[in-house]
């Protein structure tokens, strides 16, 4: 089993970047995609710089925080104070239903134009590329569009192809406090993401998931800091995924089960051999 250990959020808030370093440094955590446009970006870099080896991605964000775009340039994407709309506000917009209206709230043109401006601030500020490219939160067909554009100029793995050929964490079955999961529902219930047992849920699917060749196992791993808590309904929780990731227990599985960790350079490699194939936009 070959398992791909993924962190999201980079960068989004100093207590999130923490907790992402410290499954870094002591727990599995095989990659993570960075928020390169919120004010704590070049903070947030010189922990990339300090560790060259490891896969830094980018996580294209277009509903949190300050645009890296000039806000003329993108009238459809941010509010009247330059920052991009929050998308619980997106997932209300009767637009949202529908292909046509998920277009007209995000035309392709702006979308294309605030993602190359993430994407060239990560090199500004760390120096290098970008070992993959993900997006982030709700995702509309033009966003895909323009990631996979920059995927393929770029020469990079774009994560959504991984997650279609992988067995993820996300096709176990679902537990009963799943069903109210702030990264869908975008609704802050503390509750739900107190009783989030990711680790658990590994451990008592571990079976199933040694079937498979190649496994991602994906979260939002961090400490819960204030800021989260006015920018997103998805804070609690993170604890429950920094948990997973670092966990002796998890260590142990990979150990036992001579699991092989990889992340998207290996990836990379893989879909060069043709055992992984760009999806058709």
């Amino acid at each position: 089993m070959k398992l791909l250990v993924q962190g999201d959020d980079y960068g989004f808030t100093k207590g999130v970047t923490y907790g992402i370093i410290e499954a870094i440094d002591n727990g599995i955590l095989t990659c993570t995609g960075m928020f390169t446009n919120m004010e704590i970006a070049p903070w947030a870099a010189q922990f990339i710089k300090e560790r060259p080896d490891f896969c830094f991605g980018i996580d294209f964000n277009l509903v949190a925080g300050p645009s890296c775009a000039p806000a003329e340039k993108i009238p459809h994407l941010v509010d009247e104070n330059g920052r991009l709309i929050r998308s619980n506000i997106r997932i209300h917009d009767p637009r949202w239903q529908s292909e046509e209206g998920r277009a007209e709230l995000f035309p392709y043109d702006e979308v294309y134009t605030e993602i190359k401006a993430q994407y060239d601030r990560f090199i500004e500020l760390t120096g290098r590329k970008p070992g993959y490219l993900n997006g982030h939160s709700i995702v509309a067909e033009t966003m895909l569009k323009a990631m996979r554009k920059i995927a393929e100029d770029e020469d990079l793995p774009f994560a959504f192809d991984f997650m279609q050929m992988a067995f993820t964490t996300f096709s176990l079955p679902e537990e009963e406090d799943e069903k109210t999961n702030a990264s869908v529902s975008k609704v802050f219930d503390p509750q739900a993401q107190l009783k989030k047992d990711p680790l658990g849920k590994f451990l008592k699917y571990q079976d199933e998931l040694l079937k498979h060749e190649y496994v991602l196992a994906g979260g939002h791993p961090g400490y819960v800091d204030a800021d989260l808590f006015s920018q997103t309904s998805l804070s609690i929780e993170r604890c429950k995924d920094l948990e997973f990731v670092t966990s002796p227990l998890m260590k142990a599985f990979v150990e036992e089960n001579h699991v092989e960790l990889i992340d998207y350079y290996d990836v990379a490699e893989i879909m060069k051999q043709g055992l992984i194939k760009n999806a058709e936009k």
